[in-house]
């Protein structure tokens, strides 16, 4: 079988981008078009196989599998007649092919097979897949597949194509890696005869019953039948034994994996997205427990409640909206730039008053229901916001009754034009991750 790698003078952990440069190098050079060698074409054609079937991700997996197998037949190194004669058992040894075991431990069982495990690699518009083939047994292949979707889950989903990459090269991972049957079919068969002469006929059983189930053959047939009257089956292990040994289906390894990559992306997604809330605004402080904005006492002093009975009858709620407007607010020509408000639908219906932050004089009060969003337009400066929040409406006057909580936003709202952009303001009244905005307490008296 024709080494490709060496063809091209690469060894086989090269990567892509190796591989394609020493290709380049070596067409550059052997080319008729600039290599007057009688053997320049055949050069190229060969310098042209190799690459297509190393450039190409599936074809070379395979390859890489052929590979494998290959040193795993016995060579052909019949010499002649007279010499043979004079070789001792001990030569003919070392001419046996080399035992088949597990590429990462050494161990030698039934489980072992060839597998191809991905890895996928992606930043935005760049995803490459990468195999990696391998002889596990059933334990290594369990630890391979959980690590090859670690870093795949991590590193793989970031570009368009990665992304389902990254789906596929998980589903496969979890199955315990691809696993040619042609290929694995060889191995087993290989694998049972090596096994049988260890003196291992059990293990031996499995493996060529694994082969058969793979592709079917009239000599393993005949070889299972005879080993099966001399074979004893394996007594099943407690499942958690199993599990702690790795001698379980990849598949149960990736459970864990999966949850913990599923709630590292909920708690990053809320995350991101308080980060990109405009702003936070803690639910006010129940009546009885407001302070005014200018002092607060360190130790609040118990007094005796003297407020007289509340007697006031409950009104219908105002429409969503605009209740009032200074004159200066309905006369005003100047540009105006959006204000948008958000409310929780756990929270009491809001009543918002804006005030000039330079002046203190009044500019519109409105209305927002419990959960409602309000959206409307303020002529450009600098505000103050002010907010009473209650369940039952008793009129412009009394509110929502003594029950009413007041608060007010500490940073100056500011409307203003840049260029030809007119930029408002946008606050949701809802507790977040991530707020930038001070929403302290007030008493009554300041609204």
């Amino acid at each position: 079988m024709k080494d490709y790698y060496k063809y091209l003078g690469v060894p086989r952990t090269a990567s892509p981008a190796q591989i394609k440069q020493a290709y380049r190098n070596l067409v550059k050079q052997c080319h008729p078009d600039v290599n007057s060698s009688q053997q320049a074409a055949e050069w190229t054609r060969e310098l042209n196989a190799a690459y297509d079937i190393l450039s190409d991700a599936n074809r070379k997996s395979l390859y890489d599998m052929d590979l494998k197998l290959e040193s795993t037949r016995p060579q052909d190194n019949t010499s002649p007649k007279s010499e043979y004669r004079e070789q001792t058992s001990e030569r003919q040894q070392e001419r046996r092919a080399p035992d088949i075991c597990c590429e990462k431990c050494g161990r030698i069982n039934s489980s072992i097979r060839m597998s191809v495990f991905w890895r996928v690699y992606s930043l935005i518009n760049y995803s490459s897949k990468v195999p990696s083939v391998k002889i596990f047994c059933n334990k290594c292949r369990a630890k391979a597949s959980v690590f090859a979707s670690v870093i795949t889950l991590f590193t793989g989903w970031w570009g368009i194509y990665g992304f389902f990459w990254t789906l596929e090269a998980v589903y496969y991972n979890a199955k315990g890696g691809e696993q040619p049957a042609d290929q694995n079919a060889m191995l087993l068969n290989a694998l049972g005869y090596q096994l049988y002469q260890n003196g291992r006929q059990r293990e031996c059983y499995e493996a060529l019953v694994a082969a058969q189930t793979i592709k079917s053959d009239p000599k393993t047939h005949e070889f299972i039948e005879y080993l099966k009257a001399r074979t004893k089956p394996e007594q099943a292990r407690p499942f958690v034994d199993r599990l702690k040994n790795w001698e379980l289906r990849p598949a149960f390894y990736h459970i864990p994996v999966f949850a913990s990559f599923a709630g590292l992306c909920f708690i990053s997604y809320n995350a991101i997205i308080a980060d990109l809330s405009p702003g936070t605004l803690p639910a006010p402080s129940t009546y009885g427990s407001a302070h005014d904005e200018s002092s607060v006492e360190s130790s609040p002093k118990p007094t005796l409640d003297v407020r007289p009975a509340f007697n006031a009858s409950e009104l219908p709620l105002p429409p969503q909206g605009g209740m009032s407007f200074s004159d200066e607010f309905v006369a005003s020509t100047s540009p105006t730039a959006p204000l948008k408000v958000s409310t929780k639908p756990t929270d009491g219906n809001y009543v918002m008053k804006v005030e000039d932050w330079q002046t203190g004089k009044y500019v519109a009060t409105y209305f927002i229901y419990r959960g409602g969003t309000l959206s409307v337009e303020l002529p450009l400066g600098s505000y103050k916001f002010k907010f009473a929040c209650g369940e039952k409406w008793y009129g412009s006057d009394l509110l929502f009754g003594p029950e009413t909580a007041y608060s007010y936003i500490a940073q100056k709202m500011v409307f203003y034009a840049s260029g030809d952009y007119l930029h408002g303001q946008e606050i949701q009244l809802i507790p977040q991750v991530g707020g930038n905005l001070e929403t302290p307490s007030m008493s009554a008296t300041n609204w």
